[in-house]
């Protein structure tokens, strides 16, 4: 039987390597022994990116940011599954139970949903968009919104992420097909 501590140092090394540094130790806590597969999980974003209408490469890119398309991701404050949702948030804006949010379709829907509406609130601005899903409201309403300063690095590492899943899609390099070619 696999030991919680032998997880941990599975997830610490995959982070380590993939890079991710929302994927480290310190913001872990909890991986499953049986996770589902990472181009599973890229699959399943991808499908909902484009139900929802949102950037499937900016979904990719969150979603790498958030939790390297772990599941079982839990961060220290208590956001779970692949696009690190609060359980407040999915309480709060969409009645949708804590341990619902273990659930990758459902905890991929609820993000990108919420991304969505974000979007949708800041007139296309992404990056309000993105300082708004990382650090809350403290962006501000508009016109007067502004990218909160902590959440700067977390913003350029989405972007940043955006573009290499943009020309991965492009130049077909990712197996997951954006088949209306919207990236």
């Amino acid at each position: 039987m696999i030991s919680r501590r032998q997880i941990l140092v599975s997830a610490s090394v995959v982070a380590l390597t993939t890079g991710c540094a929302s994927a480290t130790p310190a913001s872990i806590t909890r991986v499953s022994a049986r996770p589902v597969g990472r181009g599973r999980i890229m699959s399943m974003v991808v499908r909902e990116a484009n139900n929802l209408g949102v950037s499937p490469s900016l979904a990719l890119a969150v979603a790498h940011a958030e939790s390297n398309f772990n599941p079982r991701a839990l961060s220290p404050v208590g956001a779970r599954g692949v696009l690190q949702i609060m359980p407040a948030t999915a309480r709060g804006e969409y009645g949708i139970a804590a341990d619902r949010l273990w659930d990758p379709r459902t905890n991929i829907r609820l993000g990108l949903h919420f991304l969505k509406r974000l979007q949708r609130r800041y007139g296309g601005r992404t990056d309000l968009a993105l300082s708004h899903y990382n650090g809350g409201s403290a962006v501000g309403r508009p016109p007067n919104a502004r990218v909160i300063p902590a959440t700067r690095p977390y913003v350029a590492k989405v972007q940043r992420l955006q573009q290499m899943y943009r020309r991965r899609i492009l130049n077909g390099d990712l197996a997951i097909h954006d088949q209306r070619r919207r990236v």
